[in-house]
């Protein structure tokens, strides 16, 4: 929706109008779901806050070289640290892995755990930084419609092969821990007891 919104009052009203509907309504999705009971974690309302910030700059800016290159320039910095992370031996991806799926703790303190998390975490960097480049030569060859719709075009269908390809690495990196069921088996077991109760 928010993409929709972009494209419809970039054409009908101009840069400003474009950024503020889907900015509001980036805002009010993340609102929606705190409303709803739904558990929106530390990282929302960090994002929540960060797309206000950037609506913001991107209205009083009016440029559209300002309020995309804040995106890309976020995404290419997050990357980098992401890197760094995996670098100095505490992979982000190993602190955070275990709220996304069930993993215990003994298969955390393995160390197929730590190469997993290691690995994926540079992978996940290096794809921010090489999807960077892209949005600069993709904004750089296109109007701002078209940057918007071509990126989520592109960027939707690669990210859910990466995400597959993630989970099947990250699932036959860890049968080298003694005991691991399989990550599909704790995502069965997870599901089981949520419907239970």
């Amino acid at each position: 929706m928010p993409i929709v919104l972009f494209i419809g009052l970039n054409r009908l009203a101009g840069l400003g109008w474009a950024v503020l509907g889907a900015t509001v309504w980036s805002v009010k999705v993340a609102v929606d779901r705190h409303r709803r009971g739904e558990a929106v974690g530390k990282f929302l309302p960090i994002l929540v806050g960060y797309l206000v910030v950037r609506g913001t700059i991107g209205i009083l800016t009016d440029s559209e070289a300002v309020y995309f290159g804040i995106g890309i320039g976020t995404k290419a910095c997050i990357g980098v640290a992401l890197m760094v992370t995996s670098l100095v031996g505490r992979p982000f991806l190993g602190r955070v892995f275990h709220l996304a799926l069930p993993v215990d703790r003994a298969t955390r303190a393995h160390p197929a755990y730590l190469r997993m998390t290691s690995r994926l975490t540079v992978v996940w960097g290096a794809w921010l930084l090489a999807t960077s480049v892209w949005d600069v030569w993709l904004f750089n060859q296109t109007s701002a419609d078209g940057y918007v719709l071509i990126r989520a075009l592109v960027g939707w269908p690669t990210g859910i092969l990466l995400t597959l390809g993630a989970f099947w690495y990250a699932d036959r990196a860890l049968r080298a821990v003694p005991g691991f069921p399989g990550l599909m088996h704790l995502l069965e077991e997870q599901d089981e007891r949520r419907r239970k109760g």
